[in-house]
């Protein structure tokens, strides 16, 4: 047993000099890692490594061994073994064979130092990489906005129609304007369509300038919703997302229920559609030479342009801040490239929709759209001193604060947070500087853009609260205001069968904003009634009062009717691209045009008191009925021929007639109620 210890002693003793002598070496990786190959082509960079001495001496002619984790890279020198030069240096070349896999890992060492070998990673992509990430890109960006408009339909029809009731009543004040527009914009998420909506009422004269204003502001800072939900990051969640999504309006019976469900799948649309341009940039972010290319780009101006142009090409806002997160997340666009952009997408996303918004509308329409326009190039040139030469900190004073605030408030370091949180606090600051000032605002754009004629905003045009006390004036004027009720409702009416027939939305448009102008009337006239009642009143003027209070919530009711009902098949019509039978149109057309006379003859009786024609409205009630039946009959005898378009439009063409026999059971109320009245009064 001794001899042999003693055979082995002098090799234990040899080993251990070699391994502390090895050990006394160490590498140091210089150049090569994270490189970015082609199948089939040589590597750009070498692979370089440089041997030290214990003394951080370079160590010259020793061996220095490079391999691949994976054996499916062949290196291009005849020999894995390469020596370091005079000042401890060693290099060799890669070529990605064309099988290669997407992640290789190259690996150095000598032949003593093997516990701690230097690793260098290489990304393979195909030749054509750059063909499949445009595509990828273009792929995820359609997505993205795909979603967005989803979520925008969705948002509208569980809103449908309150949007322009809320716009058009809840703006009496700045604060609740701000509100409004806040609430409107965060339920549309789109501070576009919020626009367009203000435009009309505007130009109806239903919102008056003043009010808008208010209104554009909430609107701006409702805008960047979607940016904080994007700042979310939950792109690995996305498929689930859009399953949740799906299953929920797919297995739902309630409508409610069903466009939420729609809502949340376009959610996932949208985050997946970030994922997938994500995944397309990591060849960008692995190419140092385009890295510097974008880095270099310093200047605030440049990347608020780019801003501007990208989102007046992709009309949304919110898709260039989801689009501009995903490239900073990614490391190819710097923080202060980020807010710039942002910057740039509120001043694009207003300038394409202002001219379109302008076209044919009052000079009061068109002052919005200027205002709109003005208040997003206020807020970045607010903004815009501290994002470019006022500093703090070794940085600019915006990035600075939104850092501080995003870490401190929002309790996150993330930089998609702090972009999101960018776009929202320009858009809030802006507002708190420029609402209390909007007086000032609205005085200098109306001395810059007077009106050419005088401007009234729709309202009453004679109840007079003055007049309160005196009942018979009372009721007299309210009676003229009901006649102007009247006169819209017929006019409605008369509209409605161009609507039911129309190939486009803007006659359908113009009956719903006459909708408003009645629930504009009837909100004043109602109340004004009330008050009128809280008087002691005769017995006659107590029967006129709540006769007048029937007929303006009938005319109310039938306005309701012609905005929510007919003009509902008029869209569906629009949408699906369907039509009538031409014996379906006429059919209809003949209804209308016996609904259309019975609201005439109540029109004409409330001007001059012809109530002859009155008492004929309630003399033919039961041929009206009869009629109905034989128009239905005829329906039913096409639908049994096999006529495609009455097969086509038969629940709409149904619905029509439906909805008619309606008003002109409303207008046989009314008729008995006006006939009730003057025979009273003999």
């Amino acid at each position: 047993m001794k001899k042999l210890i003693k055979l082995f002693l002098p090799f234990v003793f040899l080993f251990s000099v070699t391994i502390c002598f090895a050990q006394n070496y160490y590498l140091q990786k210089c150049e090569g890692d994270k490189q970015l190959g082609l199948r089939g082509i040589e590597l750009k960079n070498d692979f370089v490594v440089r041997l030290f001495d214990s003394q951080n001496n370079p160590v010259s002619n020793e061996e220095i061994v490079f391999y691949v984790a994976k054996h499916n890279v062949d290196l291009k020198q005849s020999s894995h073994i390469v020596f370091t030069d005079k000042d401890g240096y060693a290099r060799t070349k890669l070529g990605v064979e064309r099988n290669s896999s997407d992640k290789l890992v190259v690996v150095a060492c000598t032949k003593n130092i093997i516990s701690n070998p230097i690793y260098f990673t290489v990304s393979v992509l195909n030749k054509n990489w750059l063909l499949l990430m445009i595509i990828e890109i273009l792929g995820g960006t359609a997505l993205l906005l795909f979603g967005m408009f989803k979520i925008n339909s969705a948002f509208q029809k569980i809103a449908s129609q309150n949007i322009k009731i809320i716009l058009s009543k809840f703006t009496s004040t700045r604060i609740k304007g701000f509100f409004t527009g806040l609430f409107v914009t965060g339920i549309n998420q789109s501070s576009s369509a919020t626009l367009l909506l203000q435009v009309t009422l505007a130009s109806a004269g239903i919102l008056t300038f003043f009010q808008s204003m208010s209104v554009t502001i909430g609107a701006s800072v409702g805008s960047t919703v979607t940016g904080q939900l994007v700042a979310f990051r939950l792109v690995d969640y996305a498929l689930f997302i859009i399953a949740v999504g799906y299953f929920l309006s797919f297995f739902s019976s309630k409508k409610f229920l069903i466009n939420l469900g729609k809502a949340i799948f376009g959610f996932g649309l949208l985050f997946y559609g970030m994922k997938i341009m994500s995944d397309a940039m990591i060849p960008v972010t692995l190419n140092n030479d385009i890295l510097m290319l974008i880095a270099s780009v310093e200047s605030p101006i440049v990347s608020i342009l780019v801003g501007i142009i990208l989102t007046m090409i992709i009309q949304s806002s919110g898709a260039t801040v989801g689009i501009t997160i995903v490239l900073a997340s990614s490391g190819i666009l710097s923080f202060l490239q980020s807010i710039c952009i942002c910057l740039g997408a509120q001043i694009g996303t207003s300038i394409t929709t202002a001219l379109i918004a302008s076209i044919n509308q009052t000079r009061d329409g068109k002052r919005v759209v200027i205002w709109h326009l003005f208040y997003q190039i206020l807020g970045v040139v607010l903004v815009y001193p501290f994002i470019s030469f006022i500093n703090y900190n070794g940085e600019p004073a915006w990035t600075y604060f939104v850092k501080f605030f995003t870490e401190n408030f929002v309790f996150s370091t993330d930089i998609a947070r702090q972009i999101a949180m960018s776009h929202t606090l320009v858009t809030v600051i802006a507002g708190f500087i420029v609402l209390p000032f909007i007086p000032l605002f609205h005085k200098f754009f109306m001395s810059i853009y007077p009106s050419l004629t005088k401007e009234n905003h729709f309202g009453t045009a004679f109840i007079d609260e003055n007049y309160i006390k005196e009942p018979n004036k009372a009721l007299e004027l309210s009676r003229k205001e009901i006649i102007r009720l009247a006169a819209i409702v017929s006019e409605m009416l008369d509209e409605s069968i161009n609507a039911l027939d129309a190939k486009y939305k803007n006659v359908v448009e113009k009956i719903i904003y006459k909708s408003l102008q009645i629930g504009e009337l009837a909100s004043r006239i109602v109340p004004y009634l009330t008050k009128v009642a809280q008087n002691k009143l005769t017995k006659q003027q107590s029967k006129e009062e709540i006769s007048l209070l029937y007929i303006a919530g009938d005319l109310e009711q039938i306005s309701d009717i012609i905005h929510r009902n007919l003009m509902y098949v008029s869209r569906q019509k629009i949408k699906n691209h369907l039509h009538f039978s031409q014996e379906g149109i006429d059919d209809i057309k003949h209804l209308h045009k016996m609904v259309n006379e019975n609201s005439s003859k109540i029109l004409s009786y409330l001007v001059d008191g012809g109530i002859s024609r009155i008492y004929e409205i309630r003399k033919q009630i039961t041929r009206f009925q009869i009629e109905v039946h034989n128009l239905k009959k005829k329906h039913i005898e096409r639908l049994h021929s096999g006529l495609k378009e009455s097969i086509e439009t038969s629940g709409l063409h149904m619905e029509v007639l439906d909805q008619y026999t309606r008003i002109n059971d409303i207008l046989y109320d009314i008729a008995i109620i006006l006939i009730d009245e003057k025979e009273e009064n003999r």
